[in-house]
Parts: structure tokens; C-alpha cells; sequence
């Protein structure tokens, strides 16, 4: 099967604040069961698996989950070992999952985009969170493309300023958060309903520094080398609070030692209010690292600047 390009999302929540539109999977795909050697494997859910983890794993594309959702019904109605999966966002471990053949997903691929849905003529105004700029611009214009008489308008900022706009009052019909935080003030405001949102993507840190590397960073441990220029979002930005985790969790280890915090920030030069002003600071060598969401270093940007990777351990799996 054909691979898809997929520009990975930043952990984001989006609501659907008047109703405007409902993602239903299970209606959109086709309804004539999969024959029983269709799945080339039988995959069963582990902990912190999710369908879009799933689908990136076996058919080389996050975004083709519905595929996975589609065939494990399928083979629900024949074969009640299969799960029967309600909501794409709700899995269980334990779960078997049908993975199709690539035959078979090109098929059920073919019948999700088979034709446009029509929708009478609207305006759709989102409100997204910065880091999610380019993934959901292209977005937009794959929805309008395949839903004529829609127009899609963005508003990127750093989450905590669009929660604030919509508790001001200001209109829109969809909001993407970073972080759960800030879509509890939406709620809090009345601008959300409660239990409407759902998670989709997970994102996790990284540090980044100018390609040519002026500070001369290797490991993680430089950030705290006298003299350092280190750019981080606010901390009222999800990406700045995510990265104070990781500071903390890196003082309680060995390897760096309790005063390792306080030497990383007393290097801290600006604190920006969102993920792309860092990206953008470091890129352009104002200064010398930065920490940013990995999907953030696109293929646009991953020419200007290189990356120390955060393990595990002391990253933190942003989702919301």
C-alpha cells in the first residue's frame, strides 16, 4: 500500500463547541465484512497503545486508523473474538485488532474518500494551538476540498491566549488545545460542554539548537554549560510546562544531579509565548537551543536546526 505523507499534530483536544461537525467513523466506511484471511496480522491492544500509534506502526500512516477501526468491526460480525470498537479515541488492552492486508486497506481507504461530503455552506472558524500551524493548514484545505461550500479560518496562538479569547466572549466553532489545562478554562468559561472532547494525537519534546551549532551541544547535560543562550516557551504555554517536567525529572537523576534545573534556567534568555516563536528564535540562531515538540521540526525547518533527543524517562507525553 501507498504510503501517505503525514505531518504529525501536537498533543491537541478538539471540541466541537456548537455542533458544527461529527467525525462518525464507523458510518463512513463500507459495510460488506472482510474476508477471513484479509488481516495479515492479528494485533492485540498493549497499554498506552492508541489506533493512530497502531496504524502509523503496521500501515505507515497515523491518520489511517479508521482502516484499522473499519476491519476490526468487520470481523466482529463474523468472528466475536475481534473487538467492537465504538469510539476510535476508547481501546482496551487485551483487544484484537484486525491489521488488513494492504489490498484490503486500499479498498477501505478508497471508500472513505470515494466522494465529498456535502454540507450546506458555511464558515468555520478554529481556534488551534500554535504547534499545530502547518498540520492543520493543510488540513483545512483537504476539508474544503472535499466539502465544497465550507470555508475553513484559523486562529494560532499559544492555548492559554485562545482560552482566554473564548472566555472573552470571542466566536468560534472549534478549539485544539495543547494541553488539558487550558481546555478546562474553556469549560470552566461555559464556552465548552463538558465531556465533548476528545484526544486524537500525543507529542513528546525535544531539544533543538542552530544547524551550526555554535555552543557546541552534544547531550543533554550542555544545557547547563555557563554562558549558554537557552530560548523556552512561558510556562503558562503547555510546551513550557512540559518542559519544567522534564527539568525536574532530570534533576532526580543521576546522571545530572538536583542542581541541574537551576543551572539550565539561569541560561534562559526570553520565554516566548508559543512553540513557534522558539522554533523560529533558534532556526534563525538567536539562540543557542530551545525545547519544542518533535513534530514541530518539519521537513521545512529540519535543514536550520539539529536535535538532542530526550528519552523517555525524563520526557513527558504531551496529550490532552
Amino acid at each position: 500500500m501507498q504510503k501517505k505523507s503525514f505531518k504529525m499534530l501536537g498533543g491537541i483536544v478538539v471540541l466541537l463547541i456548537l455542533g458544527l461537525i461529527q467525525w462518525a467513523t464507523s458510518t463512513v466506511l463500507g459495510a460488506h465484512p472482510l474476508q477471513s484471511d484479509a488481516c495479515t496480522e492479528v494485533y492485540t491492544v498493549q497499554a498506552d497503545d492508541w489506533l493512530s500509534k497502531i496504524a502509523d506502526k503496521f500501515l505507515g500512516d497515523a491518520l489511517a486508523y479508521p482502516i484499522i477501526f473499519e476491519a476490526t468491526n468487520q470481523q466482529h460480525t463474523v468472528n466475536d473474538t475481534f473487538a467492537l470498537i465504538e469510539n476510535a479515541d476508547l481501546i482496551e488492552v487485551g483487544w484484537q485488532l484486525c491489521i488488513p492486508s494492504s489490498e484490503q486497506a486500499e479498498l477501505l481507504l478508497a471508500e472513505t474518500s470515494a466522494a465529498p461530503v456535502a454540507l450546506e455552506p458555511a464558515d468555520l472558524t478554529v481556534f488551534a494551538a500554535a504547534s499545530l500551524t502547518e498540520s492543520f493548514t493543510e488540513i483545512g484545505q483537504n476539508f474544503e476540498t472535499t466539502h465544497p461550500g465550507v470555508h475553513v479560518t484559523f486562529n494560532f496562538a499559544g492555548s492559554q491566549q485562545l482560552a482566554q479569547q473564548l472566555g472573552q466572549g470571542a466566536p468560534a466553532d472549534v478549539f485544539a488545545s495543547a494541553n488539558n489545562t487550558q481546555m478546562g478554562v474553556a469549560i470552566e468559561a461555559g464556552r465548552v460542554i463538558s465531556g465533548a472532547q476528545q484526544t486524537f494525537v500525543r507529542n513528546r519534546l525535544t531539544v533543538i539548537y542552530p544547524v551550526d551549532n555554535p555552543a557546541g551541544l552534544s547531550q543533554l547535560g550542555d544545557l547547563a554549560n555557563p554562558d549558554l543562550h537557552l530560548i523556552l516557551a512561558a510556562a503558562e504555554v503547555p510546551v513550557g510546562r512540559y518542559s519544567l517536567e522534564f527539568l525536574d525529572k532530570a534533576a532526580q537523576a543521576p546522571d545530572f544531579g538536583p542542581t541541574f534545573k537551576d543551572q539550565v534556567l539561569n541560561n534562559v534568555v526570553s520565554y516566548e509565548p508559543n512553540v513557534k516563536v522558539v522554533l523560529t528564535k533558534i532556526a534563525l540562531g538567536e539562540g543557542d537551543a530551545g525545547i519544542v515538540y518533535s513534530s514541530d521540526v518539519t521537513p521545512d525547518v529540519a535543514d536550520q536546526v539539529g536535535q538532542i533527543e530526550i528519552p523517555d524517562a525524563l520526557n513527558t507525553i504531551a496529550e490532552s
